[in-house]
């Protein structure tokens, strides 16, 4: 009886803190408000009561994505995400031209999308797909 008790408070145990709970896949697209799609950075999930757990996933050409787990100080790259609270936020940037040899790094998007602690993009994973209309850059 002891040993039945043991085995489930370490099956909890593990539960709670997340080991064998499987990633669920997240994928999307981001586009501006008018449809076009974004071609080029990053789309990161941060989870909400965490600073060392996110995903983060490449934008595609036509403005896809999906997501791999990054784990600050841990192997990182397994496909998808854990479950949870997400504040989602996108990097983008792009090179327009070189002048006096300084790159000039212009942005495609509003900076608010691409700041953790101003974007108001969210999502609630236990997986699918999400999809992020956002505004271009405005001087």
């Amino acid at each position: 009886m002891k040993s039945q008790i043991l085995l489930f408070s370490l099956i909890n145990l593990l539960y709670i803190t997340g080991c064998g709970v499987p990633n669920s896949p997240v994928s999307g697209r981001v586009t501006f408000e008018d449809g076009t799609p974004l071609t080029v950075g990053e789309v990161i999930f941060a989870l909400s009561d965490s600073e060392e757990y996110f995903a983060k996933g490449k934008i595609g050409s036509d403005g896809t994505y999906s997501l791999a787990e990054q784990v600050i100080g841990k192997e990182s790259g397994k496909p998808g995400c854990k479950p949870g609270e997400y504040k989602v936020f996108i990097g983008s940037t792009s090179t327009t031209e070189i002048i006096n040899n300084k790159t000039l790094m212009t942005h495609a998007i509003d900076q608010d999308y691409a700041n953790k602690n101003k974007t108001p993009l969210t999502a609630t994973v236990p997986g699918g797909t999400y999809d992020f209309k956002i505004p271009p850059y405005k001087k």
